[in-house]
């Protein structure tokens, strides 16, 4: 034990405790700290940080990120969270993995994996025993006579205690007998971990799966006439699982496993939250539809949707509590939102807290930080700052620059300062602020962007633990609903189906409906009363599409807290049925009743809104009209005091005018009212986050009429707390609703699902409706907020840091920082530039600009090619002069659908003939190509004019982006094995008599680390018996990367590849610089004449001159003739990269 104080922490791979030092700062010394700590002894990965936990030694429960350790405890690092194929776990991080192995290991050897019998699998089990003695003579070189000597280390202690010594030799015999037959195989380590690790997987799918004992209320149904409370168990399944009809299994990795029989129907084939009681398991939830979890003292509080009521468990142990909630929690962050904290008001991970506090996402990766950047800004300066997914404390950023390229830095947060080593700089600039740092990357750029990481990030790097295959649509649990209110909208015959109430005709607030009630009869002889909408007879004819765009987003909504639309009326006239609201408006209720409707009810339909604006952001609908008056009542009980209210359709308020009357519902960027910022907040989800605040004060205050125009006066001025029940007014929990949700920072208003936490915690309180403070902070709250008296003074200020201004009034929220004076600290919305909400109706999903693509707004659309196959249409990954390349995938009878890449041309260029010849010529060629380093041609399409060329979907895109993003990740072997790749391929192409004449980084698209291929073959052409090819057409060409003599001559020969080559290498090496970054290149001439005057061309920094001088120099020869051939380059490539020996990936 070392002198210093330390935490003990078993470590699975040395079998032994290692010593963790105690933080010098106190706030630091959390559990969070010490297995950060402990992976960065163990190499393991940022990416893969979340998977991990630590519990104390030899016991059941984990501890949570936050808690304190104890230098008087021991502790066990483990992984904790299973993700869906454990085969993937080497990819994602091979020390993990390791590690991952020799915790299996451990826990085999010492009979801590319930789920298997060692009787009935002693078989497999010795099995598993020769697996480990081959994979520590291959991977610690040793022979079989030592392995004899140490025999006894590899059997599991039980078998050893349970079997007489004749049955251990007879084990021993045939251990070492199938040793001796496999031991000259030539097997790689990792695949004989791999093979230990997934057949244990199969016959114990439950290792990692953690299983609790606690109380519920006797469930209804069977136990209906029962009082008190049901001893159950508890256990989160992540995944599903294929069990015989009846099976007897033990299940739980913690120990105390509980014998039972599981019949088909059984809840555990599915994933979810699961309780055992009455003799079987029985499904509770899915995991994305827990909204919140509360915890007040033992009792565990789950906030469901589609649940007026949480679903409350008891647990006699703090200690176990906590590990559900956490386990709970850890998967709700790798398998739906990485950025969200289930608990975060009682439990919370210090890490997230901190990413969330500087506006940083996590480990999500450079293809999809820069694929985000041009999704949703396209504006100079807009930049992602991101976590290293190799590397703790290393942070990049990165950013879109003025010439339309993003570029990547890196920061190293240490000792409370910002790191920047400046490429033309020896030492690192340091920077106390991170927004310091971001403005001094680029002086030449003005305005700096920041986007935050958002609750919707989908960075496979981030869900880990996400189904590969989506679950079964969730069962509709509702007790005594209609039938008719699970269904999805039907259309509906006016004539023989509706009675209607012609005395009932109201007008709509919006101004182009009416409305009016009516009886729908249904098949059964019975009637329900309905509400039909309709438009205004004078409207129809300009807004008919409008209100039928609204009618079919209805339709799909299916909510207890949304009005249902029951169906449509297709003729005389188009008619929206909607489930009747007898009460009418809220606003109006409200105000009948000021005096009558108690604050328990008011929080009981604030919690209903807050579950409706939740669904409608987690399906990405934006309502655009959240208001009090919005809200309907469906029903009322006067002595129970219990209202119902539920939130109305849109109607035609989108298409109204807004005026000073909405200010109030409309978030401070936007207020000016321009069209521009018209436009930007009818497109961005986080309007309606504000609207349901605004909504939220006005139900608490009971209805009332009060018109703001001037809301930054009003909201900081606290006027809006006069206005509710003091009951409410003083409720911590409604308090930090509303001022978190008018923040004037938009990064820091609280979503609906944080809402939805705070008011299923409020409604739960008796007395004054506030509560004791237990020493954890709510993540969106400030100290002041939640701290004594003083809790008040903390209502949002209107000020913002000098460097952290306005938002960019996209939905992505971003931060604005700046380099200039004062007079740039404003809002953009009035800017031209293009920013996409992060959440949109609008995003299309098409194949090509087709009639097709103009008549069907947001569908996905697919080919069908014959009976059993098609191609379906999903997103696009990018344009070019010539057309478009979507993702889709190719579906072929009972085969597994596979992911595909589908190339489009635009169908209105004047020159479509000449490019759909192109096309064709571009067809046939890629027919005759199968190489591993080109892209796959899979079949070409051609019917109704539309041509789409179907290749293979390499994942991680372009080698120019890929070069940008991993710029500080790649090493001079990686480049060199990637050109080796490329010149391979171009040797094929050679013997092949192509010549590309495109051949540049933005064409080769990386399929990993150690593959990449070339793509796009739309100038390829073929000798025909020649060795050069002179053009016959002007196109759009790509000059920077053609030799002098095409740039004379329009000649294409296999040696102007090899200069192309050169360029492409130069790009490599100076990880995505343009060719002649200096010269604004106008013209084949000017670019002629400049390299007839340059002496060398396109050198490299002094790291890579061997490159330079061995592959790029001889590439430039200015004589075709003298310039290295394909074959030449890969001889010297073999010669460079044999310096490094060969990388085992």
């Amino acid at each position: 034990m070392p002198d210093e104080a330390s935490y003990q922490v078993f470590n699975y791979v040395a079998d032994c405790f290692i010593h963790v030092p105690v933080a010098v700062r106190e706030e630091e010394n959390t559990c969070e700290y010490v297995c950060r700590w402990v992976c960065q002894q163990l190499k393991i990965k940022p990416v893969v940080f979340a998977l991990v936990g630590l519990r104390v030694h030899e016991e059941k429960w984990f501890l949570a990120g936050c808690s304190r350790p104890s230098t008087d405890k021991k502790y066990d690092f483990r992984l904790r969270f299973k993700i869906p194929d454990l085969s993937c776990l080497k990819a994602l991080d091979l020390e993990l993995f390791n590690y991952y192995y020799s915790q299996l290991r451990y826990d085999l050897l010492y009979n801590r994996i319930p789920e298997i019998d060692y009787r009935k699998h002693k078989n497999k089990i010795l099995g598993y025993v020769v697996n480990d003695m081959y994979r520590k003579m291959i991977e610690d070189k040793v022979g079989l006579n030592e392995l004899k000597r140490d025999f006894a280390k590899y059997i599991p202690q039980k078998i050893s205690w349970e079997h007489t010594i004749s049955l251990f030799f007879v084990a021993q015999k045939r251990i070492f007998e199938s040793l001796n037959s496999i031991q000259n195989r030539d097997h790689d380590v990792n695949y004989v971990k791999n093979v230990y690790i997934n057949d244990i997987d199969n016959i114990a799918p439950g290792y990692l799966y953690e299983e609790y004992s606690a109380e519920i209320q006797y469930p209804r149904g069977e136990f209906s006439s029962r009082t008190g409370k049901c001893p159950v168990k508890l256990r989160f399944q992540p995944y599903g699982t294929t069990l015989s009809t009846r099976d007897t299994a033990k299940y739980g990795s913690t120990g105390g496993g509980l014998e039972r029989t599981l019949e088909r129907e059984d809840a555990m084939t599915t994933p979810g939250l699961k309780v055992f009681y009455a003799s079987k398991w029985q499904h509770v939830t899915n995991i994305d539809e827990i909204l919140t979890i509360l915890v007040e003292k033992f009792t565990v509080k789950l906030a469901l949707e589609d649940q007026t009521e949480p679903y409350c468990i008891d647990f006699h142990d703090q200690t176990e509590l906590n590990s559900f909630v956490t386990c709970l929690a850890g998967y709700y962050r790798l398998m739906c939102k990485w950025t969200v904290y289930l608990c975060q008001d009682y439990l919370s991970s210090p890490m997230l807290n901190l990413l969330k506090e500087l506006k940083c996402h996590g480990p999500i990766g450079g293809k999809y930080s820069t694929d985000k950047i041009r999704e949703k800004n396209s504006s100079c300066g807009a930049c992602i700052i991101r976590q290293c997914e190799e590397q703790y404390g290393t942070f990049y950023v990165d950013m879109l620059e003025t010439d339309g390229l993003i570029k990547t830095y890196k920061l190293i947060h240490a000792e409370d300062q910002w790191h920047v080593q400046h490429e033309k700089e020896a030492q690192a600039c340091r920077y106390n602020q991170l927004t310091e740092a971001l403005k001094r990357l680029n002086p030449e750029i003005t305005s700096v962007y920041r986007l935050p990481p958002s609750d919707n990030d989908t960075a496979p790097n981030l869900l880990l633990c996400r189904p590969t295959v989506k679950s079964s649509p969730k069962h509709l649990l509702r007790g005594g609903t209609q039938e008719l209110g699970q269904k999805r909208a039907c259309i509906i015959n006016a004539a023989k189906e509706l009675v209607i109430n012609r005395n009932a005709v109201e007008d709509e607030s919006d101004g182009f409906t009416k409305r009016t009630r009516a009886d729908f009869l249904l098949p059964n002889n019975s009637r329900i009363e309905v509400t039909l909408k309709l438009l205004k007879n004078e409207k129809e004819g300009e807004y008919l599409k409008d209100f039928l765009q609204v009618a079919g987003q209805w339709a799909t909504i299916d909510s207890i807290d949304i009005i249902k639309l029951y169906g449509m009326t297709m003729c005389m006239p188009i008619t929206m049925v909607l489930e009747y609201p007898r009460y009418g408006r809220l606003d109006e209720f409200l105000r009948a009743r000021r005096t009558t409707v108690r604050p328990t009810a008011l929080i009981e339909i604030g919690h209903s809104l807050a579950r409706a604006v939740y669904y409608l952001q987690k399906h990405g609908i934006i309502h655009g009209n959240i208001r009090c008056s919005s809200m309907l009542v469906t029903q009322y009980d006067d002595g129970e005091q219990r209202v119902l209210a539920k939130l109305g359709d849109p109607g035609m308020h989108g298409q109204r005018q807004l005026t000073k009357h909405d200010l109030l519902w409309i978030p401070y960027e936007y207020q000016d009212l321009s069209e521009q910022s018209v436009i930007r907040l009818r497109r961005d989800p986080a309007t309606d986050v504000w609207a349901c605040t605004s909504t939220l004060w006005e139900i608490f205050s009971r209805g009332i009429r009060m018109h703001v125009y001037k809301p930054t006066e009003f909201l900081p001025s606290r006027q809006w707390l006069r206005t509710m029940p003091p009951e409410l007014k003083d409720s911590k929990q409604i308090y930090e609703c509303l001022s978190c949700g008018w923040q004037a920072d938009p990064d820091k208003r609280i979503p609906p699902q944080t809402i939805v936490g705070l008011l299923v915690h409020a409604r739960q309180l008796n007395g004054s409706y506030c509560t004791v403070g237990n020493g954890h902070t709510n993540g969106h709250s400030t100290n002041n907020m939640l701290n004594g008296t003083n809790f008040k003074n903390s209502v949002l200020s209107m000020e913002t840091n000098s460097t952290l201004v306005r938002s960019r009034t996209d939905c992505t929220s971003t931060s604005y920082v700046s380099n200039g004076s004062d007079s740039e600290l404003h809002s953009n919305a009035s800017s031209g530039s293009s920013s996409l909400p992060l959440l949109s109706n609008h995003i299309n999903h098409f194949s090509g600009d087709s009639y097709y693509e103009k008549t069907f707004i947001n569908c996905s659309d697919y080919i069908q090619l014959n009976s059993s196959e098609r191609i379906v249409f999903h997103n696009m990954l990018g344009e070019g002069n010539y057309g478009r390349v979507y993702r889709g995938t190719l579906e072929r009878g009972n085969q597994m659908p596979r992911e595909v890449a589908l190339k489009t041309i635009y169908d209105d260029r004047s020159d479509l003939s000449r490019v759909k010849d192109d096309f064709r010529r571009e067809v046939d060629i890629m027919k005759s190509l199968r190489h591993p380093n080109i892209v796959e041609f899979i079949c070409f399409i051609e019917e109704h004019d539309q041509l789409v060329v179907v290749m293979e979907y390499v994942p991680m895109g372009s080698l120019l982006a890929y070069l940008g993003y991993k710029r500080y990740d790649l090493k001079e072997q990686d480049l060199l094995w990637m050109a080796r790749d490329i010149a391979n391929g171009m040797q094929y192409l050679f013997e092949k008599k192509i010549v590309h004449r495109d051949l540049a980084a933005r064409n080769i698209l990386v399929e990993s680390k150690k593959c990449v291929k070339i793509s796009d073959f739309g100038l390829a052409q073929v000798t025909e018996g020649s060795n050069y090819y002179v053009a016959r057409h002007s196109r759009e060409l790509p000059i920077r990367w053609y030799a002098p003599e095409t740039l004379e001559t329009q000649k294409y020969s296999f040696q102007s590849d090899v200069w192309s080559f050169g360029v492409t290498l130069y790009e490599m090496f100076t990880y995505g610089a343009t060719p002649y970054p200096h010269v604004d290149v106008k013209s084949a001439a000017q670019l002629y004449q400049l390299l007839q005057l340059e002496t060398k061309i396109l050198q490299l920094p002094e790291t890579f001159a061997d490159v330079y001088d061995k592959l790029m120099m001889p590439c430039f020869q200015r004589d075709p003739h003298e310039r290295i051939t394909f074959s030449e380059l890969l001889e010297e490539l073999n010669d460079m990269l044999n310096q490094y020996g060969e990388p085992i990936y």
